[in-house]
C-alpha cells in the first residue's frame, strides 16, 4: 500500500517537472515568435517564419496554463505573469479596442484591398469584389494587384466613377492603384528589391491639408499552387512521414522573403521621415504578419490602425489553410484611428479588404 502510494507520488512528481518543462520551452517559443521582431531577418532568417507560428504557440501556452489552473493553483499565477511579458506582441497580434463615438471634421474612411487580378478565372468571385468595390463609400481606396484586360476598361471606368481622381502604376505585372476623391498633386515611384513589388508615394489635397498615402505590395512569399496543397496536408496530417522536410522547404521559401522584404522597408521608411511634416497613411499588402521585422519597423514611425481600432486576429489571408493579418493600414501621429475593420464577409479574393476610419487632429499650436 505504502509502496504503491509512494510510486504514485513519484510518478505524479515526474508528470508535473515534464509538463512544467514543456510549459517553460513553449514561454520560450512565444517569446522568440513575439520580439523576434527586434532583430534584422538576414541575422536571424528563421524569425521570420518563426513570427507566423505566434498564434498557435500562444493558444498551446494558453491551454497549458488552463491546466495548471487545476492541478496547481500556484504555477497558473505565474504562467499569467508569463502572459504580461508577452503583453506588447499579444497586443499587436489580437487587439480589443471599444467602439468610438464618430464626430464631425475631417474623418476619411481608407480601404485597402488586394483584388488578386480581380478574380480574373473566377466569374462569380469578381462579381462579389466589383459589387464591394462600387458599393463601398471610401474616400481613398487602395488596390494591389489590380491588372485587368484592356476589353474590361470601360466597364472599370464605370465602376470606379464614384472616384474623381485615380492613377494606375505598373511594377512589372503587378499593378498598384489608387482611387480617391481628393486631388492627386504628385507621386513618387519607390521600387522594391524585385519588378513586381514597391510602393506608390502620393500627396493629396484635401479641403483643409495636404496628406501623404503610401500605397505599397511587399515581396511575396512565392508559395505556389502546390506549396499552399502541401501546406493544408502539413495541418491535415501533421504526423505525416515527410512532414518535418515539407515544414523545412515552406519556412525556407518564407524565410528568404522576409529578407528582401526587410530591403524594401528599410527603404520605404527613409521616404517616410522625409515627409514626417505631412500626414501619412500606409496601406496595403505587407505580406508580412503584425510581428513580423516589417511591421515593427513601420509602426516605429507610424501607427497600426488595426491595433489602435480593431479587435480580433483580422485575418485578411484566407486560402489554402493560411490565416494571417498580412494586409495593414497604417497612419501617422497626426490622426486618431476611430475604427479598424476587416471585411471578412467579402470573398472574391484571396485576400479579404481592411477598412479604417481616421480623424486628422487639428494642428497644435
Amino acid at each position: 500500500m505504502g509502496t504503491s502510494s509512494h510510486n504514485n507520488n513519484k510518478l505524479g512528481r515526474t508528470f508535473n517537472i515534464l509538463l512544467l518543462g514543456f510549459h517553460l520551452i513553449v514561454f520560450i517559443l512565444l517569446c522568440l515568435s513575439g520580439y523576434g521582431c527586434m532583430l534584422h531577418p538576414s541575422i536571424h532568417p528563421w524569425l521570420v517564419s518563426a513570427s507566423l507560428a505566434f498564434g498557435p504557440i500562444l493558444l498551446v501556452y494558453c491551454l497549458l496554463s488552463l491546466m495548471w489552473l487545476f492541478l496547481h493553483p500556484q504555477w497558473f499565477a505565474s504562467s499569467i505573469i508569463g502572459l504580461l511579458l508577452c503583453s506588447v506582441p499579444i497586443r499587436t497580434y489580437i487587439p480589443v479596442n471599444f467602439s468610438k463615438s464618430f464626430s464631425d471634421g475631417n474623418i476619411i474612411k481608407i480601404l485597402s484591398y488586394n483584388v488578386n487580378d480581380f478574380s480574373k478565372n473566377d466569374a462569380d468571385k469578381r462579381t462579389v469584389i466589383l459589387d464591394f468595390i462600387h458599393s463601398n463609400n471610401a474616400d481613398i481606396l487602395c488596390l494591389q494587384e489590380a491588372n485587368y484586360l484592356p476589353s474590361q476598361k470601360r466597364m472599370m471606368d464605370t465602376i470606379m466613377s464614384p472616384w474623381e481622381y485615380k492613377d494606375t502604376t505598373m511594377f512589372y505585372y503587378n499593378t498598384l492603384s489608387i482611387y480617391t476623391r481628393f486631388p492627386i498633386i504628385d507621386k513618387c515611384k519607390v521600387q522594391g528589391p524585385d519588378a513586381p513589388h514597391g510602393a506608390v508615394i502620393y500627396r493629396l489635397k484635401t479641403e483643409t491639408d495636404t496628406i501623404v498615402v503610401i500605397n505599397s505590395h511587399f515581396i511575396s512569399n512565392a508559395i505556389s499552387k502546390e506549396d499552399k496543397t502541401l501546406f493544408k496536408e502539413v495541418v491535415k496530417q501533421p504526423t505525416k512521414e515527410d512532414t518535418k522536410s515539407n515544414i523545412h522547404y515552406l519556412a525556407r521559401k518564407v524565410d528568404e522573403a522576409g529578407i528582401l522584404r526587410a530591403q524594401q522597408s528599410d527603404t520605404l521608411i527613409k521616404y517616410i521621415k522625409t515627409l514626417s511634416h505631412f500626414p501619412i497613411i500606409l496601406c496595403g499588402d505587407f505580406n508580412d504578419s503584425p510581428l513580423s521585422y516589417v511591421h515593427s519597423q513601420l509602426t516605429s514611425v507610424l501607427n497600426d490602425s488595426f491595433t489602435r481600432g480593431g479587435c480580433g486576429p483580422g485575418i485578411t489571408y484566407h486560402e489554402a489553410g493560411m490565416f494571417f493579418r498580412i494586409d495593414h493600414i497604417l497612419c501617422s501621429q497626426h490622426w486618431n484611428v476611430l475604427k479598424s475593420k476587416v471585411r471578412s464577409d467579402i470573398k472574391g479574393s484571396d485576400h479579404y479588404p481592411i477598412c479604417s476610419w481616421l480623424q486628422l487632429d487639428p494642428p497644435t499650436q
